[in-house]
This record gives structure tokens, sequence and C-alpha cells, in this order.
């Protein structure tokens, strides 16, 4: 199956990057979680640990940048998140997982 591996270097080539500390934008992560996440997530730095769904807090401290990245990406199969890799940029998501793991 030529094509699935295809498929599976392109993602695997998209979503395991991983850019230097720094490159991402914090500051519009913030803005992005405020304009798309703050109906179901509780984005602020003080956030109560809860569960379902998650804090951004919480979700800073059980995950590392990488699987922030891939949860954005690619949420949950049966999962109520949208699949935010069909809105958003890299650099977008990029930025709000910076965000997110700048919460810890």
């Amino acid at each position: 199956m030529p094509g699935r591996m295809d498929f599976f270097a392109v993602v695997s080539a998209m979503t395991l990057s991983t850019f230097p500390v720094g490159a991402q934008d914090v500051g519009n992560g913030s803005e992005l979680a405020k304009e798309h996440c703050l109906r179901c997530h509780d984005i602020s730095v003080d956030g109560k640990m809860k569960t379902m769904p998650p804090s951004f807090a919480s979700i800073a401290v059980f995950r590392d940048y990488d699987q922030i990245r891939m949860r954005i990406m690619f949420p949950a199969m049966h999962s109520i998140m949208p699949a935010w890799s069909q809105m958003f940029s890299n650099t977008e998501v990029d930025d709000l997982a910076a965000y997110i793991v700048s919460l810890e």
C-alpha cells in the first residue's frame, strides 16, 4: 500500500517536527484560545484542574508540547473537539500549543 505509507510520512513530517522553543507566538496562541477554545475549556493561567473538558492548565501539567500539538491537530476519536488542523495553519497550531505549555 504505497499510498497509505505516503500519507503516514506526510502526517509524521507535519506533526512531529519540533520547533525551537521560543519560535512560537504565545500571545497569538492566547488570542486563538480566547476566540476558539474558551467556549469549552478553561484557558486561564490558574484554571481549575478538571478533566471534561480539561482546563488548559491541567493539559499543560500532564502533556508535553508534541502531545498537545497532536491533540489539536487530530482530536481523539468520538470527541466533540473540532479537527483544528482543517482550520488552523501549522503556525497557529504551534502558537496555541506553546500557549498551553506556557501555563505549566
